[in-house]
């Protein structure tokens, strides 16, 4: 395309005058004051440099040349206004900008003035730029979603839609135990009418402490049939966590398992337990009658808090329903699909593959929780129980994909459709899927729990390739809307940062309880004739392309994504300043070459109660889920400032700069420890290098002993996983727990599996 020139007469009359603009200089305009030409257009300008500034992609010139004398500029974008001239020039480099850039930018200069001109005494930082039909096409056209999809019903109602049409049909598979959807029924009424006896009824919460089995699929329908609202316990969440969880949603009751029955402090008037409940005689199975509506609370799930303290997200049956319809709906699912259950209850993902895929009349395969957490037994399930449909987040997927490429499995997987999202996804996931599942449909969705599930949606199609490193968030799903706003809360322009507001049927009442943090972040927002509506600011930065598909940039504030789960620093950070002996903690993010994102905590100490590293981290075992541990803390002398005084957070995630440890140099790889004794390295030198050179990989480190802690050197669970799935598809997440150094596990694999294989099996 060959450099190009718009030239655009501009009508804005009156005297403007701009105080400050974006950029390298301080402009003052005098306009005719002819208000009846509409010709008439720049009459003077006084340009000044700005004190300071450095030059950027786009300069204004007032010389009324249209370039300079070699034809050369060092600037992408110039406007020229020449001093006797009714006219200016836009010119710019082809290469770097298209012809509907320019056109839009050219609109926006034309906005600009025009607003000038009619306020002359506003500042420049509170003008519109947007054009009529730019804005109506980013407010209304991108956001025609209203569809209608199902009747005034429940979650639990839909359920027994399914129930009542195909009694017999497999609503869920646990181990070998096969659940048909009038059992599944019949077992949540008789736990709903005890609940119903106890004074459960609409919007009252009830906990749900127990594992991930058909239990827990007929304890979420129990507690939805009484009226109430679940919370969702999950059993590997520290003791801790769990009574400030329990405590803060202020319980009616508590459902759990009689072997998970002392693990937890009961806190709530009443304690239900499930393996006592079913048999008792003559129980109620029929439907419960409530008083429940769609806009009844029907789950409360939890999030990392800035403050330290997880925030409870009041969701809606209306919301959440609407979700789950139009996904199903989307992408054709029905009886004859079936989902594998990874997720974990506290994960509102969890909630399509429980409810999700029951509503749909089809199958959740509930992975038993010890072999659950190891990709040989998802593929087997896959196969065993011809799975469709996989939905997890990023990271889980990548461990299934490592898993099944790993070990070469040449039979074509049963998966037709795919849902993921929580996390960047990369843009390699779909095509490396395909190759093991053709034909696979491939969606990446985003959204925020505060929205019910999901809120947008992008179809990865075989024949299409994204440019990027991560796919796109996409565009709204039915009954939802997106708006990309400025700091000011006004559309911004394609192409152009702003952060991402979720608005629609999917809303949240708010977190439970806390008006103020509701207020921070659910918001009432119009925008000139657009009627007003309730919004939740995401934190994501995110930004338009010309044909409305949304791309997350990143974070605004101190929150991450770790393992597709939500994270806020702060808490992190909070928890470890409330151990003996810290003065000051600080977390920070970083993305290691292969995407995956990972924490690392700067720690200084009292002098006379320094903690060491051990301590810190068995405080926060106790008080913080896996998936928020850091993967390394360092005890630092001090932490870097920046020009502001402000802790320099850019700095820490640099291990090299001021104030914070540099990292190994990088050593020979490991010998076997001849010492080790019998079982150790030295029977079995291949186990021993096997070992190494997985957890080498995972953790990303250069150097690993026989006797150095796979915890302590960064380790979490989902790097186990990924060593387990490197050194032999039989061990078992349980047995890095348990021989956490190379030299333990070597002697456990040599005692229980003997000789090493030549290659992973």
């Amino acid at each position: 395309m060959a450099l190009a020139a718009l030239v655009h007469r501009y009508t804005a009359l009156g005297r403007v005058s701009i105080d400050r603009l974006d950029g390298p200089y301080r402009i003052s305009v005098e306009m005719a004051d002819d208000s009846s030409s509409t010709a008439d257009l720049v009459e003077s300008v006084d340009v000044s440099p700005l004190p300071d500034r450095t030059h950027g992609a786009f300069a204004l010139s007032f010389a009324g040349d249209s370039g300079g004398a070699d034809g050369e500029t060092p600037y992408e974008l110039v406007l020229y206004a020449g001093m006797g001239s009714p006219g200016m020039t836009l010119s710019f480099d082809a290469v770097r900008f298209e012809d509907g850039s320019v056109d839009r930018i050219a609109g926006h200069f034309k906005v600009l003035l025009d607003q000038m001109a009619k306020a002359p005494d506003a500042p420049v930082s509170r003008l519109n730029i947007l054009t009529a039909a730019e804005a109506d096409t980013m407010l209304r056209v991108w956001n025609e979603t209203r569809t209608r999809l199902t009747d005034d019903i429940c979650l639990h109602q839909a359920f027994e839609a399914q129930a009542a049409k195909n009694p017999d049909a497999l609503a869920a598979v646990f181990g070998g135990d096969p659940w048909s959807f009038d059992k599944v029924n019949r077992r949540a009424n008789e736990l709903a009418h005890r609940l119903i006896a106890l004074g459960v009824r609409p919007d009252s919460r009830v906990g749900i402490h127990l594992e991930k089995t058909a239990g827990l699929l007929i304890a979420i329908l129990a507690v939805l049939k009484a009226g109430g609202a679940y919370v969702p316990l999950d059993p590997q969440y520290p003791r801790d966590r769990l009574a400030r969880m329990l405590l803060g949603t202020n319980c009616e009751a508590l459902i759990t398992g009689r072997t998970l029955e002392r693990i937890l402090p009961a806190r709530a008037p009443h304690q239900l337990v499930v393996d006592e409940v079913w048999g008792r005689p003559d129980p109620l199975s029929e439907n419960p009658v409530t008083e429940v509506r769609p806009d009844s609370l029907c789950y409360v799930i939890h999030t990392s808090g800035s403050t330290g303290s997880p925030k409870p997200i009041a969701l809606c049956h209306r919301g959440v329903l609407n979700n789950i319809a139009d996904l199903n709906a989307r992408y054709g699912v029905g009886p004859d699909d079936s989902v594998l259950a990874l997720s974990s209850p506290s994960f509102d993902m969890s909630v399509y593959e429980f409810l999700g895929l029951t509503i749909a009349g089809g199958t959740v395969v509930v992975p038993d929780p010890e072999s659950g957490y190891h990709p040989d037994s998802w593929l087997d399930l896959v196969h065993r129980h011809h799975v469709t449909v996989w939905n997890s987040a990023p990271p889980l997927m990548e461990l299934f994909l490592d898993f099944v490429e790993i070990t070469g499995d040449a039979r074509p997987l049963p998966l037709r459709l795919s849902l993921t999202g929580g996390d960047w996804v990369p843009a390699t996931m779909p095509a490396r899927f395909r190759k093991v599942a053709p034909g696979l449909e491939f969606v990446a969705l985003g959204g925020a729990t505060e929205a019910s599930i999901h809120s947008t949606a992008f179809e990865a199609e075989e024949s299409t390739e994204w440019s990027g490193g991560h796919l796109p968030y996409g565009r709204p799903l039915a009954n939802q809307r997106t708006f990309i706003l400025d700091d000011r809360m006004m559309p911004v322009p394609v192409d152009v940062a702003g952060e991402l507001y979720l608005g629609g049927v999917g809303l949240a009442r708010g977190y439970l309880d806390r008006p103020v943090e509701t207020s921070e972040r659910f918001v009432q927002w119009s925008y000139g004739e657009h009627p007003a509506q309730r919004l939740y600011r995401t934190g994501d930065m995110a930004r338009f392309s010309p044909d409305g598909l949304i791309e997350i940039l990143g974070r605004k504030d101190f929150q991450v994504k770790i393992n597709g789960m939500r994270v806020e620093l702060g808490e992190i950070e909070s928890t470890i300043a409330a151990h003996p002996g810290v003065r000051r903690a600080v977390v920070v993010s970083r993305v290691a070459p292969n995407g995956h994102t990972s924490l690392a905590a700067y720690v200084t100490a009292e002098p006379a109660l320094a903690p060491d590293h051990a301590s810190v981290l068995d405080s926060l075992r106790a008080r913080l889920p896996k998936h928020m541990i850091p993967s390394s803390i360092e005890i630092v002398e001090s932490l870097p400032l920046n020009g502001n005084g402000k802790v320099d957070r850019l700095a820490l995630s640099s291990p090299t700069k001021e104030g914070v440890p540099a990292p190994r140099e990088p050593a020979e790889p490991a010998e076997p420890d001849r010492s080790a004794g019998p079982g150790g390295p030295a029977d079995d030198g291949k186990w021993y290098r096997l070992v190494i050179d997985a957890w080498l990989d995972v953790l990303g480190v250069d150097h690993l002993e026989g006797h150095d802690n796979f915890f302590e050197h960064g380790g979490d669970s989902m790097k186990a996983i990924r060593g387990m799935v490197r050194i032999d598809r039989r061990l078992r997440l349980s047995d890095i727990y348990e021989y956490p150094t190379a030299t333990a596990l070597v002697a456990h694999l040599t005692a229980v599996y003997g000789e090493c294989p030549s290659s992973p099996s």
